[in-house]
Parts: C-alpha cells; sequence; structure tokens
C-alpha cells in the first residue's frame, strides 16, 4: 500500500542543503501542519546554517490513537509515520549531510515520533529534541537498552507537569530509558498546564544545540 504521509513532500525551511552546517526534521503534532512549527519553532530558535525539513502528516495526524494506546492500535499508520522520517533522513544523507548532522524535533504527537523513530533506528544522530512528547507504546512496555549505544548523543525531553494531553510520568520514563541507553538527556517537566512550547523550551534547545555548533 502506498504511505499517506508520503502523498506530499516535506516542507522547506532556512538555507539550501548545500549550504548547511546542520539539519532540522521538525514534525508537527496531531492537528497541526510544518507551518504551525515554522512560527512556534523556526523563528523562534532563529538559527543561521541550518536546512529544516518539514514532513506533512495525512489528515494532519501521523497515528489515529493516544501514544500510550497499545502500540496495535496504532497500526500501520504509525509505521507509515516512521517510514516517512526515514525517508526525510535518508534524503538529507543523500544530500551530504550525515545523521550526526541531523536534529530529530518534534512537538506532542511529533515528539512521540521523533522519540520512538531515533529509538528504533539504533542512530547517533546530532540530537533529538522532543517538546511535550515520549516513547510510543503502553505504560509499563518494556524495552532493551543494552543493545543501544548513544554515546552522548544529546537528548532533550520537555514537557509541563500537568500537560493535558501528554503524562509527564511517561515523558520521564521515556528521558530516564535514553539515558541507560547512554544518551546525553536533559530533562525539564515545568509547571504548567497549557499544551505548547514555551519560551523557556526554545531557550533549552538552543543551548543543547548551540553547545556543540562550530558555525
Amino acid at each position: 500500500m502506498n504511505n499517506p504521509h508520503l502523498a506530499l513532500p516535506a516542507v522547506e525551511y532556512g538555507v539550501p542543503v548545500e549550504d548547511a552546517t546542520l539539519a532540522v526534521i521538525l514534525v508537527h503534532g496531531r492537528g497541526q501542519s510544518p507551518d504551525w512549527m515554522y512560527e512556534n519553532v523556526v523563528r523562534r530558535l532563529d538559527w543561521a546554517s541550518v536546512a529544516w525539513r518539514a514532513p506533512v502528516a495525512a489528515d494532519a495526524s501521523w497515528y489515529p490513537e493516544r501514544f500510550i494506546a497499545p502500540a496495535e492500535l496504532n497500526e500501520p499508520r504509525l509505521s507509515y509515520a516512521l517510514a516517512c522520517v526515514e525517508a526525510a533522513s535518508e534524503k538529507l544523507r543523500r544530500q551530504g549531510i550525515p545523521y550526526d548532522s541531523q536534529i530529530l524535533m518534534g512537538f506532542s504527537q511529533g515528539a512521540c515520533l521523533c522519540s520512538e523513530f531515533v529509538w528504533r533506528a539504533k542512530r547517533k544522530y546530532r540530537a533529538l529534541v522532543s517538546f511535550t512528547g515520549g516513547l510510543i507504546g503502553p505504560p509499563g512496555m518494556t524495552r532493551e537498552t543494552r543493545a543501544f549505544c548513544y554515546d552522548g548523543m544529546p537528548a532533550l525531553f520537555s514537557t509541563w507537569d500537568e500537560d493535558p494531553y501528554v503524562p509527564v510520568d511517561e515523558v520521564c520514563k521515556s528521558a530516564e530509558l535514553f539515558k541507560k541507553a547512554g544518551a546525553a538527556v536533559i530533562l525539564h517537566a515545568d509547571s504548567g498546564t497549557e499544551h505548547g512550547i514555551r519560551d523557556a523550551e526554545i531557550r533549552y534547545a538552543h543551548r543543547l544545540i548551540d553547545a556543540g555548533r562550530s558555525d
């Protein structure tokens, strides 16, 4: 079957890929779009020398159920979504941006998808930035960490302690799993009840990425 999430090409922001020192695969949340991510992330981060690639979810949703639902209830759309992110990453690699110069960044459903993708890919990317999201699967799901080694890959997990859609405990558990698997994890669960990306989270992402930039 055709992958519905590949029906539209990823939206491109920032510099041309041949002029980029970093690339960000930017993944929107449920009911959102690349334009929402541009306004709420790209413009606020204002990074130079970065090529942004924002995939587009079919019907504005990467998978149908909550991220903490049994995984089979989100299939086959979840597999299609993961394949869409893989396609974006591989295209960047073919264009000369290696995995260790690619950042996976998402919000809400997009953050969950990025987290799950990086976990399954078993690759060391430049960084994972998860704005209010965690690994996909039911609470208590067992994950093997010994086969993973992210070798200090930066990973930011930021959320609000009373987010109405994403349980903070699940974000914290995901952060701990990445830490056990060798990532250099930074976790922020700040006080709040809204569902969005705060200025503080933009600052967290700035610090995480700017620390390793040379341009």
